[in-house]
């Protein structure tokens, strides 16, 4: 037997099953059959087996009611709340669902005045209360009949209510501001960036001899750098407007404020020349300024005075005169101001001047006033511990400072230069900081 042909028989087979296309197909044809034979290998023989009977059982068992406690806290908390318009103390009470008899009838024959207990819609007030309507204390910052801002505090101490309008302990920090006008007004991107309506006033007047705030386009920025007061680690007013910076068509505008003294100051730019002219005269000749507008600091309390203007210190019967042409829209007595004359200078400027011993001859709503022309004199009326002459200066009805926005801007000796200079430089790096930021700052601490 030739071995060699029986070894090259399943060799032939092998070639003749690749290279035969019907070979392939009967190949494929016969995997099921494997599938099969396989399935048929691993299945496990037999049935099932049956799984364990489960018994069920109702039971039906009454359970008793777990105690109910009260979740009502007697614990006093502070919370702030919004004042609506046309509330008053009591109706913010039954608001808030303060139902406690004794702290109503005390408001009612508080020995505070009524003005300072008038509610301004919009303005925040502090309660002190707790979950079963109980009241222990209200706090709310109010101006009283001078002009001055005051903390309000109705507490409840050692079992007595109290009551007292008193300067504030504050904290004063640099805020800062850099608005990019986008679309729509000046304005309108101050008010939505947080810049408040102080401020806004005393950056419109800042700059008026110059160009309008209004005239501001698309593209252009406005940087600013200003003070702000704290109390209790919440911002509570603003001070000055320290340094501004406006960008406007490709050209800067910048103003440094400097004080003069303790009562009073003025902007200039970086070389030292004044930004604004202001009137050209002062209402009181040769009068000296003997407290200034704004916020002023007891040195070793630290406490808050705001002054809506400033006192000219003068004799009774000194001449006031009008520091620029205008319009009397007052000429009346009042209980806080006395005597008191506002003038109206254009549409968005008016001041205010009180505590008059009397008006001059033919003074009325309606009468026009040139420059110079006297309206009355110097006097004590209304609510004043001694003669002198309260001048407010008004835009938009909003009190700035008369130093900064309408009373003639003095000139800086040399020795007022080199301080201002050592100001004016750290105002400086804190609005570059300001201007090389690519966005909208809301405020730096």
């Amino acid at each position: 037997m030739d071995y060699r042909k029986l070894l090259q028989l399943p060799q032939s087979c092998v070639h003749r099953l690749i290279n035969h296309h019907l070979s392939w197909l009967g190949l494929v044809a016969t995997l099921p059959l494997f599938g099969l034979v396989t399935a048929f290998a691993v299945a496990p023989n037999g049935d099932k087996p049956e799984p364990p009977r489960i018994d069920v059982e109702s039971v039906t068992q009454r359970l008793a009611l777990p105690v109910h406690t009260s979740s009502i806290s007697t614990t006093p908390y502070w919370r702030d709340e919004q004042i609506q318009r046309g509330e008053t103390l009591g109706r913010l009470l039954n608001r808030l669902g303060v139902g406690d008899g004794e702290a109503q009838r005390f408001l009612n024959s508080s020995p505070l005045s009524k003005n300072l207990l008038k509610l301004k819609a919009g303005q925040t007030l502090s309660v002190q209360t707790n979950d079963a309507g109980e009241l222990f204390g209200l706090r709310f910052l109010n101006d009283d009949e001078n002009g001055e801002m005051v903390m309000v505090a109705i507490e409840k101490a050692n079992g007595e209510w109290r009551a007292s309008a008193d300067p504030l302990e504050t904290q004063a920090i640099q805020t800062m501001r850099s608005v990019s006008i986008e679309s729509g007004s000046a304005s309108v991107a101050l008010s939505r960036a947080g810049v408040p309506s102080d401020i806004r006033a005393q950056l419109n007047e800042i700059f008026a001899d110059r160009f309008d705030l209004a005239s501001l386009q698309p593209g252009d920025r406005i940087n600013l750098v200003f003070e702000s007061l704290l109390f209790n680690g919440s911002p509570i007013a603003n001070g000055n407007l320290l340094a501004a910076e406006i960008e406007r068509s490709g050209q800067s505008y910048r103003a440094y404020y400097f004080a003069h003294d303790s009562e009073s100051g003025a902007y200039y730019d970086e070389n030292g020349n004044s930004v604004k002219k202001g009137f050209s005269q002062q209402p009181v000749s040769g009068a000296r300024i003997s407290s200034g507008f704004g916020m002023r600091y007891h040195p070793v309390l630290h406490s808050l005075r705001m002054h809506k203007g400033v006192d000219y210190a003068a004799g009774t019967g000194t001449p006031i005169i009008a520091p620029a042409d205008g319009v009397i829209t007052t000429a009346e007595t009042q209980s806080g101001y006395g005597n008191v004359v506002v003038i109206r200078h254009n549409t968005k400027m008016s001041t205010l001047y009180g505590h008059m011993s009397r008006f001059a001859a033919g003074m009325r709503a309606g009468k026009s006033v040139k420059a110079g022309e006297l309206i009355g004199y110097v006097g004590s009326t209304g609510r004043s511990t001694g003669p002198h002459l309260h001048f407010e200066v008004r835009i938009n009805d909003e009190a700035v400072d008369p130093s900064t926005a309408a009373l003639p801007t003095p000139g800086l000796s040399a020795s007022q230069r080199l301080a201002f200079r050592q100001t004016s430089v750290k105002l400086s790096s804190n609005l570059k900081l300001l201007r090389e930021l690519p966005v909208t700052v809301a405020q730096l601490d």
